[in-house]
């Protein structure tokens, strides 16, 4: 576990990392935090009027230069951002160079060559959150809108970043707390006539609000998880039944091998697109059927390992075969399944085929008539994909995207469940239990917190943020 007791006082290392992707492009920028930033800056930038003085948020032109002052190494803006008025509450300082990977690593390890350190993933933020206390549900949003895939991710992660979801739930704690200690002045003063004691009706009634407000976020935790990592649809069916062809399709350029021999495709290949706002992480697999070599067995293998981890499969036919039948598939009550009839093209709906396929399926499982050739019947899958999802118009709501504060909530409803069980109870558990429960939310937003809380957090984050 990593020691963050010295993170909030003057006494921490000065750090430094790359806060830009690797890659070429046209700027980068190298970020440093600590009591030797300015120093650093000092020793490394030669700014181009040789007489200007670092103004605190001021960029300056100017050329970096390695550690022994004799070469240049690219020229630069750079800008000094005194503590406590930072990102991190401490003296920071950040160059934007060119965005090469070989100009910015030669940068950063010269910086290095100083009294500072490489900064671990999520450093910087850790130090906003010890020195400027904020919301830690707004950092974790800020770590989501970087990964966000979609408009619908982006948007459900702007309200973390902004504090909407950080602001309901502090209030959520907020009314928590005032009835603990509305509960605990009966306590400590029970014979007070000016203490305003709770009565049975009245404190049931705002355990039920609390429960309901909170039964809400977890609720929301499914649709918030599947626009956090996205909604995984494995395409599957025999071989040669156009599963590569529709896999394409979807993601609108010919991204799998396509060939008129049956089991051309041996491992799964994966991408993501986006329906509607709904991410959607599609799979394309090894055709399901007996292996006839130890590359097809391990496709298969894999493809079955895949399958586990779906939350859709979406299983093709060739609907102008002769056999007709559902698929034998092994699926979880959190599983969606989706039949999809491809080569609509080479007959119609009303053919003897599609009547037989119909009387096979009707009543039993969900299926379209599609071909992936032409895109016939593709639309009306993505809209089956998307109902399947059960990602619904999100602009008024408030979701949980974590596991973690899920996880945060329902242990505080455990708590509050508790209490309306046992109003007849000694004020004084109750009074525990309630406790519990505040302490339980309040994890979500930082009011409590632990190394190992912290830890949990951003380590998730990438270095540099």
């Amino acid at each position: 576990m990593k020691d963050h007791s010295n993170a909030a006082g003057g006494d921490t290392d000065t750090i430094a990392a790359i806060a830009t992707p690797t890659g070429s492009g046209g700027i980068g920028i190298i970020r440093i935090s600590g009591p030797g930033a300015s120093s650093i800056l000092n020793q490394v930038f030669i700014p181009h009027q040789p007489d200007s003085k670092p103004v605190p948020y001021l960029l300056r032109y100017g050329r970096v230069v390695n550690h022994s002052g004799d070469q240049v190494l690219d020229e630069v803006m750079a800008a000094f951002m005194p503590g406590p008025k930072s990102f991190t509450g401490e003296d920071m300082v950040e160059v934007y160079c060119h965005a090469g990977q070989f100009s910015l690593k030669s940068i950063l390890d010269n910086i290095l060559k100083f009294d500072c350190r490489l900064a671990e993933p999520g450093e910087f933020s850790l130090r906003r959150f010890l020195n400027h206390g904020v919301d830690l549900s707004q950092l974790e949003g800020a770590a989501e809108l970087i990964a966000s895939k979609t408009d619908l991710a982006y948007r459900v992660a702007r309200e973390h970043l902004l504090g909407a979801y950080g602001k309901h739930v502090s209030n959520l704690r907020k009314d928590i707390v005032h009835l603990l200690a509305e509960l605990e002045a009966d306590i400590d003063f029970p014979e007070e006539d000016s203490v305003s004691r709770i009565g049975h009706e009245l404190l049931q009634q705002r355990l039920d609000q609390l429960i309901n407000s909170l039964e809400q976020l977890s609720g929301s935790f499914k649709t918030g998880r599947i626009i956090r990592d996205g909604y995984r649809v494995v395409i599957l069916g025999p071989p040669n039944s156009g599963k590569s062809s529709l896999f394409n399709r979807l993601v609108c350029h010919n991204r799998a091998l396509v060939t008129p021999i049956p089991g051309t495709t041996r491992d799964y290949i994966t991408e993501w697109i986006d329906i509607n706002g709904l991410p959607v992480e599609l799979f394309d697999t090894a055709g399901l059927r007996t292996g006839r070599g130890q590359v097809e067995k391990a496709g298969i293998k894999n493809t079955q390992r895949i399958i586990g981890r779906a939350d859709l499969v979406v299983y093709l036919y060739d609907m102008t075969a002769k056999s007709f039948g559902a698929p034998k598939l092994k699926l979880s009550r959190s599983q969606q399944l989706i039949i999809a009839l491809n080569k609509i093209d080479l007959t119609t709906e009303k053919s003897a085929n599609a009547r037989k396929w119909r009387e096979a399926l009707e009543g039993k499982f969900d299926y379209v008539f599609i071909s992936a050739k032409t895109g016939k019947g593709v639309k009306q899958l993505l809209g089956k994909i998307c109902q399947s999802a059960g990602v619904s118009d999100l602009t008024e709501s408030l979701v949980v995207t974590s596991h973690r504060h899920k996880t945060k909530i329902d242990g505080c409803l455990k708590h509050l469940r508790r209490v309306k069980e046992m109003t007849s109870q000694p004020a004084e558990l109750i009074s525990f239990e309630l406790r519990t429960a505040a302490e339980q939310i309040g994890e979500i937003t930082g009011h409590i917190y632990t190394e190992e809380i912290l830890d949990e957090i951003f380590a998730n984050f990438c270095i540099g943020k």
